[in-house]
């Protein structure tokens, strides 16, 4: 009997999925939910990140049931989408203005605010938002794999250092070939999960204050699968987010 070929991405995958498992650990096991409109899976990753799970999906729904369609909710003001997802929303200034400007950049590509069915060339378009807009590229990479079946790791250039940092892929990479290698070695739910944990620790020490991938005080009272955590000091989780940081001192 013939020995079964050994998986060329074994190594990778193991690396992987200890970062994917570790993140979870932190920011808890999220499954990717599907989407059928593309528009709404964009805007859930707005209303996502750096939130907890029940508040986000509860403040899509109060979005739209409030107004009748996209184009409704565009010529919203800023105000008017912070006032319906509520005071407590996390972040919610920053929320609503970035709804705001997503479905402006939105209409100003296509002229129309129904994006279904998209042919090659509007993918394109898609994808060149980032370049010209402020719609981030994991939000839109994450909203194409959700709504289009896309084989995708929704990554940026800050999480795929982080993504180095923690010990997922080689050093010597480039971006374009570690993304590559990981789209060849994970499945898609593997992706979006990596995809996930990436985007909220990117988020925690941003907010922090931090410009690169740091070892900060989460605050946490047990040890650090990855070690990113500088001291095991009790402390609750912020309201209405996933973890809680010291603001770095300018």
């Amino acid at each position: 009997m013939a020995k079964a070929a050994a998986n060329p991405n074994a190594a990778l995958v193991k690396d992987l999925m200890k970062v994917i498992e570790a993140l979870e650990v932190r920011y808890g096991l999220r499954k990717p939910g599907k989407f059928t409109d593309f528009i709404e899976a964009l805007v859930f990753q707005i209303l996502e990140l750096g939130a907890q799970e029940k508040p986000a999906r509860d403040g899509l729904k109060r979005l739209r049931d409030e107004y009748v369609d996209w184009n409704d909710m565009r010529v919203a003001t800023v105000r008017e989408l912070e006032d319906i997802l509520g005071a407590k929303f996390y972040q919610v200034r920053k929320k609503a203005e970035d709804i705001k400007h997503l479905l402006a950049d939105l209409y100003t590509a296509f002229r129309r605010m129904e994006i279904t069915e998209l042919a090659p060339e509007g993918v394109e378009t898609l994808r060149a938002l980032p370049e010209t807009t402020n719609v981030r590229k994991d939000d839109l990479e994450r909203a194409l794999a959700l709504t289009m079946s896309f084989k995708i790791f929704p990554c940026d250039e800050d999480q795929f250092k982080l993504l180095k940092f923690l010990g997922g892929v080689p050093k010597p990479l480039t971006m374009q070939q570690g993304v590559k290698k990981i789209e060849d070695a994970l499945d898609a739910e593997q992706a979006l999960r990596l995809s996930r944990g990436l985007r909220e620790h990117h988020h925690i020490y941003h907010e922090a204050g931090e410009d690169e991938p740091q070892i900060i005080a989460f605050g946490w009272d047990k040890k650090d699968p990855l070690g990113m955590d500088k001291g095991l000091k009790k402390a609750a989780p912020a309201k209405g987010g996933t973890g809680k940081v010291t603001k770095k001192k300018k």
